[in-house]
């Protein structure tokens, strides 16, 4: 009976070791897809961002199409800048003969 509960005990124990490493693997992998580029984290990230950034821009279009009805005419370059400052959604900046809209996180 006491070789029968030894050979118990070594069963238990590398069943004990087998499960722990499985788990170690499983939690590794998991740990890799949420810290990977495309992982649920970097995606979350990506559309909260998106999602500013079309607020942001449905804000320019609204104040634009504003001023528009005010003065009769559509808006020079230099009054659309001044509008974009004036209201403080960023800054413009002309690059490679380009203007872009630089917000306090990201250019748009």
């Amino acid at each position: 009976e006491k070789k029968m509960r030894k050979k118990e005990n070594g069963i238990t124990l590398i069943a004990l070791a087998v499960t722990i490493i499985v788990i170690l693997i499983l939690s590794s992998v998991s740990i890799s897809m949420i810290k990977d580029k495309r992982g649920p984290i970097k995606e979350a990230q990506e559309t909260a961002e998106n999602a500013q950034r079309e607020s942001i821009i449905q804000k320019i279009e609204a104040d634009l199409y504003s001023e528009r009805v005010k003065k009769g005419r559509s808006l020079t370059e230099q009054e659309l800048i001044e509008l974009i400052t004036r209201n403080d959604y960023g800054t413009v900046a002309k690059e490679d003969g380009v203007n872009t809209l630089t917000t306090k996180d990201r250019r748009i």
